[in-house]
């Protein structure tokens, strides 16, 4: 008897969260975006204040790196359910291979996904610490890159004080 756990084993060594029951087909589903199981984060307008928008989540890591996750577990749980099948070993074979095939290009679209949604997110931070708090565009940057540490929180409140140290060294006198 082949468990999930056991063949997940064989396709990434280090994964270790179970995922939920595959959610329901969406009602509104969008043949551009069908590899997406989950409805997407409703970002808030550039406009509004940075703390809402931070209370809203649009700064967080983003939920396509779960579902990535979640993907990988659900595989595993029907090739387990396949070799555990009666059919025979050939038949097996070509089932898996269809089923790592369309999971393949599932996470492939899920991955750029993320990654586009990652980049958005930093830009979106970035863009708020400047329209909020002032600087250059390079100032942010080399604090996002070299003196950000902690949560979101922590991060939005620690911005304006590095700004001000900031701005006091490279006085004149």
């Amino acid at each position: 008897m082949v468990t999930a756990k056991e063949v997940l084993q064989e396709f990434n060594p280090t994964f270790g969260i179970k995922a939920p029951a595959k959610p329901p087909k969406m009602k509104k589903f969008n043949v551009f975006y069908w590899h997406r199981r989950y409805a997407t984060h409703k970002f808030l307008p550039d406009r509004e204040h940075i703390w809402n928008k931070c209370k809203n989540g649009d700064f967080e890591y983003s939920p396509y790196a779960k579902y990535i996750n979640y993907e990988y577990w659900w595989m595993a749980e029907e090739i387990a359910a396949l070799r555990n099948s009666d059919k025979t070993f050939s038949v097996k074979q070509e089932l898996e291979r269809d089923i790592i095939t369309n999971y393949n290009k599932r996470l492939k679209n899920l991955r750029q996904d993320f990654q586009r949604d990652e980049f958005e997110r930093m830009q979106n931070l970035k863009d708020s610490l400047r329209k909020t708090f002032g600087g250059t565009k390079a100032d942010v940057d080399d604090f996002i890159e070299k003196h950000a540490f902690g949560t979101t929180d922590e991060v939005i409140r620690q911005y304006p004080n590095w700004l001000g140290r900031l701005k006091e060294d490279t006085l004149p006198f």
